[in-house]
């Protein structure tokens, strides 16, 4: 009684334990045969494989196969005792042949709590990447027959297993079922489902780019699943930590806690995951003889007979990540043919506790290192989309980096412009995000594949991207930033501007870029009512040192009256950013149009002209820049929300309400995407919010579509749910 109260009602893993391996000695004592089946059944626990040292679960195992052997044992609970022996027998084999059958068995007795249980662990056992509707169609069987036992636990199991499947699929809508999931425990935590579905929180927050807060997160986490005695807590906790540590350039750090956990009795019978990132790791960190060995450790060196499980995954991405590094082509190769046919899934692990962005990333990375560029820029642009569309941005800043790198290999007519976009888009990307991305300088293509792939790729050489841009032009590459400090960046390097003076010329020149700017206009802007006499000799300093710090005179050209900044079209944060803009206001495709405004969006650094404020002209361009930047949100907010991405919209949203309390179009968007998450009443608050404000502030009331919205929300109008956007 106990026992069971602790595992289905409580979640409590490790208390179910205790009192189970009680009751089996006790009734062992007594000769109660069906007292026995019980605890032993009991003792299983509530996922499979939670006994992950060898003598425990064979003590488990004997317990449970010695009370099948029973004679007389109720044919219900013998059913159920055969479904648990043939998971854990499954599992270890990676296989589910045997658990199905006994599901066949399951389904033809008349009792719904046998056929729920054997139709959870039979889940547990089918979540490789090939199951998808296998897994889909049990976890839907479960939900019916959760409501013939109308038992909270199979109900939440049931739940669970759907959000997982939504996950490991790449459905848009899977936070939608991770609500619901929480909806559940509000009334009634049970501590090993609230555990995942934490750890699925961690998830979502790597993917958000909230590396930090992830971390302190599952820090939290893994001693929650300690608490409950859940046997992944501390397995969870280091791929989470791997993937915070890999999108921050950082996973160097991790080699010594790889080395020694890579042979921890907590992993599960079939997980290589940790010698899959040991490899990644190792190579990343430049010790190719430990990367190498990891790698031949791998289905002893064939990556073929690595078994299916739910990190295979990820065990494949750390190969590739592995082999791409060592230039190893027949292992890429190999691994490209064994992950193509699932290019259409996210590269997640577990029950969707850690996730590296999309397939086609891998695959991009892989066909690049077996020498075959035109094939790695087609998976890499499907990676940057992919990524964008589960929302996983610093998958999606690395898939950019990498994509421009391909370009670049590559070298056609187009590429370079293509790949300098990328690379700009990914260093914006990566600086909002504190990454660091990795240096790819000497990853080239390798030999096609066939040829030799042992020996490390070289550069690029003469011909390549970089020496076509070094011929192209004399000036350097060079941005004049103004979304934020003013500052200049060369090569990607940021340059300070000294002075007040100097950046309010070098502020007017580049916002003005291509136009001359006559120097009584200069001086206007600059000094203001008192303009000293040596105001043009001074600007023609200024103007000097802005030179020097570019690295060419033809940067700044005089002209009869004035200065013209000529460093091409997209020479300063603002031209880009306005391009972007355009670009996604123009697109009917709501990925793209969300691309071009993320990329336009990480181009603010913080206020616009920020460290210059104080000329009227300042403050007017800074006004404009700032109302740009709202823009900016507003499109891409509409397309968020028909690409359903309604949690992370939200909290992208709140903020900018408070900064613009007045704006009812952004108040619009935060409410339609809190009342598609199932947050009705938060939703409402918004209105209210807005009303006040607007009240206080104007004495107005909020426009008729904006009322018509509040009340179709009050009523729940079913139209509110149907795909459409404000």
């Amino acid at each position: 009684m106990h026992g069971n109260e602790a595992l289905h009602e409580d979640g409590d893993l490790g208390a179910a334990r205790c009192w189970f391996e009680q009751a089996y000695r006790a009734a062992e004592r007594a000769g109660a045969t069906d007292a026995m089946a019980t605890a032993a059944l009991g003792l299983g626990g509530l996922w499979v494989h939670e006994h992950r040292e060898a003598g425990d679960w064979a003590q488990v195992m004997s317990w449970q196969r010695r009370s099948l052997a029973a004679a007389g044992l109720d044919s219900e609970l013998a059913t159920r005792l055969r479904a648990r022996v043939a998971a854990e027998e499954d599992y270890r084999a990676g296989r589910h042949a045997d658990v199905l059958n006994v599901l066949g068995e399951a389904r033809s007795r008349d009792d719904a709590q046998t056929l729920a249980m054997a139709l959870s662990v039979a889940h547990h056992c089918v979540l490789g990447p090939e199951h998808g509707r296998l897994r889909v169609a049990l976890a839907e069987e479960l939900l019916l027959t959760a409501a013939r036992t109308e038992r909270r636990s199979d109900r939440l199991m049931g739940v669970l297993w759907r959000t997982v499947d939504e996950f490991l699929d790449g459905d848009p809508h899977a936070e939608r079922s991770l609500g619901q999931l929480r909806g559940a425990l509000w009334t009634r935590e049970h501590q090993a489902v609230g555990f995942v579905v934490q750890a699925m929180t961690v998830m979502l927050k790597i993917r958000a780019g909230d590396l930090v807060e992830a971390e302190a997160l599952a820090a939290d986490c893994v001693r929650r699943g300690e608490a409950c005695g859940d046997a992944d807590a501390a397995g969870w906790y280091r791929g989470q930590l791997l993937a915070i540590r890999w999108f921050q350039g950082r996973v160097g750090e991790l080699l010594p806690l790889l080395n020694q956990q890579v042979h921890s009795a907590t992993l599960g019978a079939l997980d290589d995951s940790l010698v899959a990132a040991l490899a990644a790791a190792a190579a990343t960190a430049g010790d190719d003889l430990l990367a190498a060995g990891a790698l031949a450790r791998l289905g002893r060196g064939d990556l073929r007979r690595v078994p299916s499980s739910s990190i295979w995954l990820v065990t494949m991405f750390g190969a590739v990540e592995a082999a791409a590094r060592l230039a190893d082509a027949d292992t890429a190769g190999t691994a490209y043919d064994l992950l193509r046919p699932y290019a259409h899934l996210p590269l997640m692990g577990s029950l969707a506790v850690v996730c590296f962005g999309s397939v086609e990333h891998a695959l991009g990375v892989a066909a690049l290192t077996m020498g075959n560029p035109d094939r790695a820029v087609a998976h890499l642009r499907l990676a940057v989309r992919g990524n964008l569309a589960l929302g996983h941005w610093p998958a999606h800043c690395l898939s950019r980096h990498w994509l421009a790198h391909a370009l670049s290999l590559r070298g056609g007519p187009q590429d370079h412009d293509a790949a300098r976009e990328e690379r700009i888009g990914a260093e914006g990307e990566a600086a909002r995000l504190s990454m660091v991305l990795p240096s790819l300088d000497n990853l080239a293509a390798a030999a096609p594949r066939g040829g030799s792939g042992g020996a490390r790729a070289t550069r690029p050489g003469p011909q390549s991207g970089e020496g076509q841009r070094t011929a192209r032009s004399a000036v350097p590459d060079v941005q004049v930033r103004l979304l934020g400090p003013v500052d200049i960046t060369l090569g990607g390097t940021m340059y300070t501007v000294p002075g007040l003076r100097r950046k309010t010329v070098l502020a007017v020149l580049a916002l003005h870029a291509g136009e001359i700017v006559s120097t009584d206009r200069l001086a206007d802007i600059v000094w203001g009512e008192r303009v000293p006499r040596t105001a043009a000799n001074t600007l023609q300093s200024h103007v000097s040192f802005l030179r020097r710090v570019i690295g060419a005179r033809a940067a700044i050209l005089a002209r009869s009256g004035g200065y013209l900044l000529d460093l091409g079209a997209e020479a300063t944060d603002v031209a880009v950013a306005e391009r972007l803009i355009r670009w996604g206001t123009q697109s009917a495709d709501p990925i793209d149009v969300v691309r071009h405004l993320k990329d336009a969006l990480t181009l603010w650094r913080g206020p616009p002209l920020q460290d210059i404020a104080g000329p009227a002209w300042t403050r007017d361009q800074a006004h404009r820049l700032r109302h740009l930047h709202l823009t900016a949100h507003k499109v891409q907010a509409r397309a968020r929300l028909a690409l359903g991405q309604y949690a992370q919209l939200a909290a992208d949203l709140d903020p900018l309400t408070r900064e613009h309390p007045l704006d009812e179009q952004v108040h619009e968007h935060l409410m339609f995407a809190l009342y598609r998450e199932g947050l009705q009443s938060r939703a409402l608050g918004v209105y209210e919010r807005l009303r006040s404000a607007l009240k206080d502030e104007l004495g107005i009331d909020p426009s008729r579509p904006l009322c018509d919205l509040h009340t179709a929300i009050l009523r729940q109008d079913e139209a509110l749910s149907r795909d459409r956007t404000p």
